[in-house]
């Protein structure tokens, strides 16, 4: 795979956004027992899921979730799929705020829409909405859908109440559904609030639907379920009748039993992750800062993605790509691969032990220095 993508087997990978950490023991553990059991037929969710699940929302991000309001179906990106085909046709738009996770744009041009480019401005360091641009995209009635990704991916911004209700106020204005990809939710540094989108009005619930996923939270992206919650009843409807039609919609047992158990067991072990991530994070800066300043950290107020300015080492965007590759021996995601307005930039994962992230900070640096 490395060879595949950097030309480089050697290269330390920092560029999938998993974990290199072991999912909580009760997971782990949920999973042995369901294994165990012996039979793997047939099953639908159990009351005692629900309730991790909404506990869960209500506990650590004070959003009373409507079980009513719930549709399952693989993974966010199948949830994202569904709401395309059913709330746009084939020439339509779909706003996206690039720099943006890069399958959002798979994702509509293999269902036939435009992409209409609504991007982030970078502002003393930081990246915002821009709000303007967003109003005159969403005012042409060509307009079906916003994505926005809450925490934002690869630039690492939790938004806030007032920005997502700014943005949905527009879409409502303009008729557009806002789809909000929230499947970083947990992952958040304090003082930043995750803040879900349906959570904020129900005029706003009723115009967007919002992706769940404890995929990055736990680690267990390859055995896991997504939900999207959609307080609009026509919506849901609409979106369990396609579920249902390509047989989508189906309890995976692996999935419910790693689900309820993290949902239910987890807290104590993600907060420990988050204070692990958020020192990993500055260890990160503190060592830029003071070895190679030429590289500029774009803080995360979320997700375990740092989003890292490489700018001023004055290289075009496929330089880049090779330099860290084949110089600094590093598999990092291109900024170009979530746009145009990446380009520059590359982003790193740093959910890896602290050793890990220092030797690759070592490489990088060696790299730079011959390059300077």
């Amino acid at each position: 795979m490395l060879t595949q993508h950097f030309g480089n087997d050697g290269a330390l990978p920092f560029w999938v956004a998993d974990m290199d950490f072991r999912s909580p023991d009760v997971v782990i553990d949920s999973l042995i027992k369901r294994s165990e059991h012996g039979i793997f037929g047939y099953e639908y969710k159990k009351e005692n899921y629900f309730d991790a699940l909404v506990n869960w929302y209500e506990n650590r991000h004070r959003w009373l979730i409507d079980l009513n309001h719930i549709e399952f179906c693989p993974s966010v990106l199948n949830g994202i799929s569904i709401l395309i085909n059913q709330h746009s046709d084939k020439g339509d738009g779909i706003i996206i705020q690039p720099p943006v996770f890069f399958e959002f744009r798979l994702v509509i041009r293999s269902n036939n829409r435009n992409i209409i480019k609504n991007p982030l401005n970078v502002v003393d360091g930081k990246y915002q909405m821009n709000f303007d641009d967003l109003e005159e995209k969403a005012a042409n009635p060509k307009t079906k859908i916003m994505i926005i990704c809450n925490p934002h991916n690869p630039v690492g911004r939790v938004w806030t109440r007032g920005e997502l209700s700014r943005a949905g106020e527009i879409c409502r204005q303009h008729n557009v559904l806002l789809i909000s990809d929230e499947i970083h939710g947990d992952i958040v540094y304090k003082p930043h609030q995750y803040t879900p989108f349906s959570s904020i009005s129900d005029e706003l619930a009723r115009i967007s639907a919002t992706c769940l996923s404890p995929a990055k939270t736990f680690n267990i992206s390859g055995v896991i379920d997504a939900m999207t919650v959609i307080a609009n009843e026509e919506y849901r409807d609409r979106f369990h009748e396609f579920a249902h039609r390509y047989h989508i919609n189906k309890t995976n047992v692996f999935a419910s039993a790693a689900i309820e158990a993290a949902y239910s067991q987890g807290g104590k072990w993600l907060d420990e992750l988050l204070s692990y991530l958020r020192a990993n994070i500055d260890f990160l800066k503190s060592y830029l800062h003071d070895n190679l300043p030429q590289v500029r950290l774009i803080e995360p107020e979320g997700t375990y993605l740092a989003w890292l300015n490489f700018e001023e080492l004055g290289l075009d965007a496929k330089e880049l790509e090779k330099f860290l590759a084949q110089k600094a021996q590093l598999a990092l995601n291109s900024g170009y691969w979530f746009g145009r307005e990446g380009a520059g930039y590359s982003r790193m994962n740093i959910a890896c032990p602290k050793s890990i992230l220092h030797e690759a900070l070592l490489r990088l640096t060696n790299a730079a220095r011959k390059h300077l």
